[in-house]
């Protein structure tokens, strides 16, 4: 159940900022465990690892982002309608702040070619042999074999984050 206590929300990428403004919750995976973050939450900066990152709006509705791992930062004392550098005014309150390499708000996501790379990518790393944890070939993991399931991970999220909005492939 989300908290009425908004608080502030950006979502960075390189190229652009996918999501700003106020939220009642953020879930999302950490790098220890699926997180949800509610105002007044602790401060904390930790991984965030290939996932769904899900934005319930105080005004209603959730924003569902395709995150394909990042940092997350969470402050408090932050003045209200502030900026990146710091600067605003108003009370002062929560904000979380997740940077990410490579993130796809649901609803700009190609739902058919996230599964033309799901279906190539599922028998890619089946014929590499599977997990590149256990390659059982010395301390290094099969470089192929990594990618093969970096690529099925980025597919399997973008398909999860499209098909929770409904959103039709293009």
């Amino acid at each position: 159940m989300a908290d009425d206590n908004p608080f502030q929300i950006e979502l960075v990428t390189p190229e652009r900022i996918l999501l700003t403004g106020s939220a009642s919750e953020v879930i999302l995976r950490t790098g220890e465990g699926d997180v949800t973050f509610l105002a007044g939450h602790t401060p904390l900066v930790g991984t965030v690892e290939p996932g769904v990152v899900r934005v319930a709006r105080p005004e209603g509705g959730v924003v569902k982002v395709a995150v394909h791992g990042g940092f997350v930062q969470v402050e408090q004392d932050v003045p209200a309608g502030s900026d990146a550098a710091g600067e605003g005014a108003g009370a002062s309150g929560t904000r979380v702040t997740v940077l990410a390499g490579v993130a796809e708000l649901a609803e700009e996501i190609d739902t058919e070619r996230a599964r033309v790379a799901l279906e190539g990518a599922e028998p890619r790393v089946a014929e590499l042999g599977g997990s590149a944890r256990s390659s059982g070939e010395g301390d290094e993991p099969d470089a192929e074999l990594v990618e093969a399931e970096a690529a099925l991970r980025r597919a399997q999220v973008r398909l999860e984050a499209s098909e929770a909005t409904g959103t039709a492939g293009a």
